[in-house]
């Protein structure tokens, strides 16, 4: 009776023959460290890792690999939310990278402050459109999260801020 091979079997025998090249390698090998260092950043932000052990594993890997604080400021700024907390990025840009995170945390200050007065000149301008139709009153309170134009401004603002993080020290 004939033998039935699986789909693996059949892989493995046309591609027995054929080796990477050292650029090949060295290709899966750096998309392997990226998937490393996505890991470990995710395992400090969620507290399961420490940033000592972070440490660790970036001076062991950099003997291998010294391209890897670059990659690992990359996935750190991808990180950083100027709405959210980033206590522990910060931290990490500070004490594995040795990095001043003030023109980081500057952006931040700027995004919010932005945002504050945008979001008090839409209030505003949303009290005065009620008050056009006879409804006022202390208790009135715009939900500007159901306005689409409100939603557009807000998402261009976070936009233009994240990226201006994710360049402000990768250069």
């Amino acid at each position: 009776m004939a033998e039935i091979k699986s789909t693996l079997d059949l892989i493995m025998e046309k591609t027995k023959n054929l080796t990477m090249t050292d650029e090949e390698k060295k290709a899966v090998h750096s998309q392997e460290l990226r998937k490393k260092i996505k890991g470990w950043v995710q395992r400090c932000i969620d507290g399961t890792m420490n940033i000592a052990h972070l440490k660790e594993n970036v001076q062991q890997e950099m003997k291998k690999e010294p391209g890897l604080p670059a990659d690992l400021l990359e996935e750190l700024l991808k990180k950083i939310d100027p709405e959210g907390a980033n206590e522990v990025q910060f931290e990490i840009i500070e004490s594995v990278l040795q990095r001043d995170t003030a023109p980081l945390k500057e952006l931040i200050v700027q995004f919010r402050v932005e945002l504050a007065e945008k979001v008090r000149e839409r209030t505003d301008k949303e009290k005065k459109a009620l008050e056009g139709r006879n409804i006022s009153g202390s208790a009135i309170v715009p939900n500007l999260d159901r306005d689409p134009q409100w939603k557009s401004d807000r998402k261009q603002l976070k936009e233009s801020y994240v990226k201006r993080i994710r360049s402000a020290t990768a250069s």
